[in-house]
């Protein structure tokens, strides 16, 4: 009787503990812990926080490359259409739609318009489809606020006072000089240069000094044919 007694309560025994092992395993599958969800959110929102800060800079770095390479491509569209027209720059006189005789080059002192000037070299590859034009061109330079513009006429002794086409070069230009190489090799403010009673006739240099609102001051000097 004893015996059976004591099997009975090994059995029983068993049972409690694989109720309990039941309800442990049960309780495992049920879910994490506060604590656990909390380690949990406090690692994904330093992970999202981490991650939004380096998409944030690689994309503030990129805006800036790419700020910075217009602004690059802006100043060598500027330097490469000055040095086409200054380096062809031709003596050639033109008449004003008020049938005035104007410089092959001309300063301007006052005004927007900075300068104008005679040049060759103006191809027109469309020659054979298109009526015949002059392989010269009036170029006029002039700036409008902060903005740096070229302008030209189509026709030399144009009877427009309005130029044929007007096209932006560069922004952002906060002062701008210009100096100029006489044929002894000096530099003068203005051309003419004051006190000079014979025409001196074109300068042998042009000194540009370009003040940007980002990248202070740039200076380029060009030369003229001869």
């Amino acid at each position: 009787m004893s015996r059976q007694r004591h099997i009975a309560s090994i059995k029983a025994s068993i049972k409690a503990s694989e109720k309990a092992s039941v309800k442990k395993n049960r309780r495992q599958v049920l879910g994490f812990t506060l604590i656990e969800v909390l380690v949990a959110t406090f690692l994904l929102a330093i992970i999202g926080s981490a991650g939004f800060t380096m998409l944030q800079q690689i994309t503030g770095a990129r805006a800036r490359v790419e700020a910075q390479s217009d602004r690059l491509t802006e100043l060598q569209r500027t330097f490469y259409w000055l040095a086409e027209d200054i380096t062809q720059i031709i003596d050639r006189p033109v008449r004003s739609p008020v049938d005035s005789l104007l410089p092959a080059f001309q300063y301007n002192l006052t005004g927007v318009s900075l300068f104008d000037l005679t040049r060759a070299g103006w191809a027109n590859p469309a020659a054979d489809i298109m009526p015949a034009r002059s392989s010269l061109q009036r170029v006029s330079y002039s700036l409008e606020d902060d903005k740096l513009l070229r302008s030209y006429w189509y026709h030399l002794d144009s009877l427009e006072e309005t130029p044929t086409k007007r096209r932006q070069l560069l922004s952002g230009v906060e002062e701008l000089t210009i100096r100029f190489m006489d044929p002894e090799g000096s530099w003068q403010e203005q051309w003419p240069p004051l006190n000079v009673e014979e025409d001196p006739g074109l300068p042998r240099a042009l000194e540009f000094t370009f003040i940007l609102n980002d990248l202070g001051s740039v200076v380029r000097v060009f030369g003229l044919p001869g």
